[in-house]
Formats: C-alpha cells, sequence, structure tokens
C-alpha cells in the first residue's frame, strides 16, 4: 500500500550550484560555463551518459530541449550561486514524467587524460532517496568536474570541511 501511495509522488529539489574557488586558480579567472539542470527518468538518464557532454552541447543537439533542461548561465564578470527553487514551475512538467534521477551537466572544457568511464562533468543524482536525504541538492564546479557536496559551501574555507555525499555516506556506516 505505501509503495502504491509513494509511487506517483515526485520529490522536488531545491538545487544550488556554485564555482569552487579552485576553477578561478585553475583558468586565472571565473570562466564562462552552462550547467543545465533537469529531472530525467532512466532511460534519459542513460542516453545523455551514453552520448557524452561534447555532443549534448554540440549546437542542433535536441536533447537539451527535449529534457526540458534548465540552464544555469556563468559568465566571467559575474560570481554568483544559481539557485534553482523546489518551488520552480518547472518542476510541473518534469513530475509528469515520474522522473527517478537530477542530472547536473557542466560544460566545462574536457581533459584527455580523465578517465573514460564515467564523465566527471556531469552528475547523476537518484531522487530515491528523498525521504531520508535533505532536499537540496548542492553542487560545486572544479576545473575539470563537478561534485555534490553535503551542505552550501559559501566560503572556500568551508569547501574544505565539506564533504562530498559519497564521503557523507561512508562516515555515517562506519559509526
Amino acid at each position: 500500500m505505501l509503495a502504491l501511495a509513494l509511487s506517483g509522488c515526485v520529490t522536488q529539489y531545491k538545487v544550488v550550484v556554485d564555482f569552487s574557488p579552485e576553477l578561478r586558480d585553475h583558468f586565472n579567472e571565473y570562466p564562462t560555463i552552462e550547467v543545465d539542470i533537469a529531472a530525467v527518468t532512466d532511460s534519459e538518464d542513460g542516453e545523455v551518459k551514453q552520448m557524452g557532454v561534447e555532443e549534448y552541447f554540440a549546437p542542433g543537439s535536441g536533447i537539451r530541449q527535449r529534457l526540458q533542461v534548465q540552464t544555469c548561465f556563468f559568465y566571467r564578470e559575474e560570481r554568483h550561486s544559481y539557485v534553482l527553487p523546489s518551488r520552480a514551475p518547472i518542476w510541473w512538467d518534469w513530475k509528469s514524467k515520474e522522473p527517478t534521477n537530477v542530472l547536473v551537466i557542466a560544460s566545462l572544457p574536457h581533459d584527455p587524460s580523465m578517465s573514460a568511464q564515467a564523465d566527471p562533468r556531469l552528475l547523476s543524482v537518484q531522487m530515491a532517496g528523498s525521504y531520508v536525504f535533505a532536499r537540496s541538492i548542492y553542487i560545486w564546479v572544479e576545473p575539470q568536474r563537478i561534485v555534490r557536496v553535503t551542505r552550501k559551501a559559501s566560503r572556500s574555507e568551508d569547501f574544505e570541511s565539506a564533504t562530498t555525499t559519497r564521503q557523507w555516506i561512508e562516515t555515517r556506516r562506519a559509526r
């Protein structure tokens, strides 16, 4: 019964995207990049991962329109966080397809030395744990990757104490 009651329920998340201080140091300034956010189904998630970030951001690629992405633009002159509120109207469009993941993709330059297994410029956060974990997703953009942190890091020294979700979970399991 509980499974039936929760099956039509999709949790809406507040998604916060911010730059790491290392990003500016790496490029000698904050770069101009795009970060896309979308709530997606498992099949859409797999399609984007198979496609790759370069093809995803290529001019004429129709997948961004099909996924109904929310794009945040970061410009050299502007240094700010981007917040997609949990009550943003786009969530109503996404909820109709019963998404399973929140997909975050950054148009960072490709580093050929990075592993070919999983592109670190693409992050997929499963929505299944929404009843256990907080309803906010904090994303940190680093020079060659994006990571999820457990809380918003508002200053550079805060980031050093913030941990990735995986590290946080492993710490909790060890207790």
